[in-house]
């Protein structure tokens, strides 16, 4: 074993070059001796192994975070080497901490992460919103997706928003098409700020069901019984429909207008 002259790395006899730093190793002849595998108490010298946190023969904590070791055959790796030149195994780098005032640590996977940084390097999750990343969401089955907490809110907007078009729609003599209208407006614009297709179309669904549950009390309320009567005598009930409608409208919306509705919306998307 030779010692690069320049960055410090033990290398191995038939190395010509460092694989650190590429200087040349025809000058490094200093000879290292085989690593033990183990470390050295800076209190009393006394051997310690590598998984031991404290010292055998005088209880000093050892500090085994104050710089790279090698799993393998325990050698001091310099910052930035990814591979330990002695045995070429992987290292596993040391995080430092974090210091700033703004650093972060993930909600999801406790990683410290730097300033300005939205989406944690370690596990992908979007430190704004609290969402997965859509390579992750991609990667989900339909069911996975499902999370009726993020569901609520939105499901109630478009509700809402549903039922305020269709009592406008009926007021001004547009009768069944007032709710086909509602659905298409209510839905087709909400679904698209809802976080994924799954709860989007499971919002459309109850939103579908709550207008076609309420067809018949909205003509009533706005034209009286009688008129509600003959409605329902030439129409029937679209509840069935106003379901279907809702439904494709929100997969279209959240998977192919998803971009174009949460620019028109704004931040309101994260509110959701």
């Amino acid at each position: 074993m030779v010692k690069c002259s320049r960055c410090g790395v033990e290398v191995a006899d038939s190395f010509d070059m460092c694989p650190n730093c590429g200087n040349s190793l025809a000058q490094s002849q200093e000879p290292v001796s085989e690593p033990s595998g183990d470390l050295t108490c800076s209190n009393c010298g006394a051997p310690i192994k590598n998984d031991a946190d404290f010292c055998s023969e005088c209880g000093t904590k050892v500090e085994q975070n104050t710089s790279n070791r090698c799993d393998g055959c325990g050698s001091e790796v310099p910052d930035g080497v990814l591979f330990c030149p002695t045995c070429g195994r992987k290292v596993r780098q040391i995080q430092p901490a974090l210091t700033s005032p703004q650093a972060q640590t993930c909600p999801n996977c406790g990683f410290n992460i730097e300033e300005d940084v939205t989406f944690c390097p370690e596990c992908g999750v979007n430190l704004v919103t609290g969402e997965k990343s859509e390579i992750q969401n991609k990667n989900q089955s339909f069911t996975d997706k499902i999370d009726i907490n993020r569901i609520i809110k939105p499901t109630i907007i478009m509700a809402v928003v549903a039922i305020v078009l269709s009592i406008i729609g009926v007021a001004i003599g547009l009768s069944w098409i007032s709710f086909i209208l509602a659905i298409l407006i209510s839905v087709g614009f909400f679904a698209g700020l809802v976080n994924n297709e799954a709860n989007a179309m499971l919002s459309g669904f109850f939103v579908g069901l709550i207008l076609g549950l309420l067809e018949t009390p909205i003509i009533a309320f706005v034209w009286g019984s009688f008129a509600a009567g003959l409605y329902e005598w030439f129409y029937g009930g679209q509840i069935l429909v106003l379901i279907i409608l809702a439904i494709i409208m929100a997969y279209i919306s959240n998977v192919y207008l998803k971009d174009n509705i949460r620019g028109i919306a704004g931040d309101f998307a994260s509110r959701l």
